[in-house]
């Protein structure tokens, strides 16, 4: 037998979201619910260096001449993503829906001990 060629590597669904914000650990995005076409990244954020702390904005989420790219990367991913467990719903209406999507864990949750 003969050795077969390795298969593609999956991109996990949110690689592309965090190809849009490097860094980011959160990203609040939002799209129109009837076709799915483009979508906005509102903010990126980092977890806060202890828990209860606010998130850490991000100022360098997405670029100008990305808007394109961003637009259908988003919409694409909620369309076929959004019900993921890292998804959660903020608001919906007639117009649009907004998320936010957890792109890693908090710090604080991959504590393996208590350190006191």
């Amino acid at each position: 037998m003969g050795q077969s060629s390795p298969q593609p590597r999956r991109t996990p669904p949110l690689d592309s979201l965090k190809e849009l914000a490097p860094g980011a650990d959160v990203v609040y995005v939002r799209a129109n619910p009837r076709s799915w076409i483009q979508g906005e990244l509102l903010a990126a954020y980092t977890w806060p260096q202890h828990q209860g702390e606010a998130f850490v904005p991000l100022g360098h989420a997405t670029f100008p001449d990305d808007e394109h790219h961003t637009a259908v990367t988003i919409g694409e991913f909620l369309k076929d993503w959004r019900h993921l467990p890292v998804v959660g719903m903020l608001y919906a209406s007639d117009e649009t829906y907004t998320y936010h999507v957890t792109l890693a864990p908090p710090p604080w949750s991959l504590a393996v001990g208590d350190p006191q």
